[in-house]
């Protein structure tokens, strides 16, 4: 397939905390869990040990992690409240074992004790208002009526240690999903971003607007391709790190909150949600609309801003993932 210009790397994005605010590099390690130090803390329900998302919390992506790699320290910052800093690498025999649910998978991860819950739980409480005005998900709505919950925060461990086990995918031994919701990576691409851009003026879905990329949560950016053309890449090579595309996201609405303010798309609906799900559903998941790619690390190393990313091998025609018509 050709394309408008050689693929390039524009944009590195780690999440340490799942659910809350990035952080941007100009280059990261890469490893079987992923990008290093994304989404290796994640906030849980003290009473059900479920994970906690913006799913439900619009405010959570205003919680700024800032990482010291001097000093291997993580510090939890929020407009309003005293930062408080934890270790990066905590000492895990120094913790407690928590048994937890993420999604399906029941995973064993660490509690990262009193201090990062009450933090947490003390700035849930402070903006309890803004998650009550920017609920974006009906089923599962923060209401006058309900209580803030007791929260933890829990840390995973280096799976070679045989504690933490989340496989991320069958035919990949030794490879692991961090606290994300599938994959250990995802990968973004611009121009497939600027044509939602475009279908959400032309559909009149959003007002006027148009949103970012960083909406969709996507740890790597790529630009310089033809739109929608990762519907067909199968391995890529991105500087020392070579790449196995797993599948299109299916999205929810987490989209429709802006990761700077916490605030939703005053569109009505489902915002962006409604566009892919007019043009971006595939026959396997018929119910939803996708963006962005599932990946999984084949090799460890390094990647770069202004690294070209090679593409090394297609998906046959025939096999390529199906859109529904209409």
């Amino acid at each position: 397939m050709p394309v408008a210009e050689v693929p390039t790397l524009t944009d590195i994005s780690i999440y340490p905390i799942k659910s809350c605010h990035s952080i941007k590099l100009k280059e990261c390690q890469v490893d079987a869990l992923g990008l290093v130090n994304d989404r290796r803390f994640m906030f849980i329900d003290d009473e059900t040990n479920r994970f906690i998302t913006q799913r439900k919390y619009a405010s959570m992506t205003l919680v700024r992690p800032v990482i010291n790699a001097q000093e291997k320290t993580m510090t939890l910052t929020a407009d309003g409240q005293e930062p408080l800093t934890v270790p990066l690498n905590p000492a895990i025999a120094e913790l407690k074992k928590r048994d937890v649910q993420l999604w399906k998978d029941r995973l064993m991860v660490y509690d990262m004790g009193d201090e990062p819950a009450e933090w947490f739980r003390t700035f849930l409480i402070n903006h309890r208002q803004h998650d009550i005005e920017n609920n974006h998900n009906p089923e599962d709505a923060v209401n006058d009526s309900a209580t803030v919950p007791n929260v933890r925060m829990v840390v995973l461990e280096n799976p070679k240690k045989g504690i933490y086990k989340r496989p991320a995918h069958p035919r990949l031994p030794g490879t692991h999903s961090p606290f994300s919701d599938w994959s250990p990576i995802s990968f973004g691409f611009q121009s497939s971003m600027d044509e939602v851009n475009k279908g959400l003026l032309e559909h009149n879905i959003s007002q006027g607007a148009v949103i970012p990329i960083d909406r969709f949560r996507n740890n790597l950016t790529i630009s310089g391709t033809v739109a929608w053309e990762e519907d067909e890449w199968l391995v890529a090579r991105i500087g020392e790190v070579t790449f196995y595309v797993i599948r299109p996201i299916a999205r929810c609405t987490v989209p429709s909150i802006d990761q700077d303010s916490g605030k939703k798309d005053g569109w009505g609906k489902a915002g962006v949600l409604d566009y892919l799900k007019l043009k971006r559903r595939f026959v396997e998941t018929p119910t939803e609309g996708s963006f962005c790619v599932d990946v999984v690390p084949l090799t460890t190393g390094t990647i770069r801003i202004g690294d070209k990313v090679e593409v090394l091998e297609r998906i046959p025609a025939e096999h390529v993932p199906a859109l529904m018509e209409g």
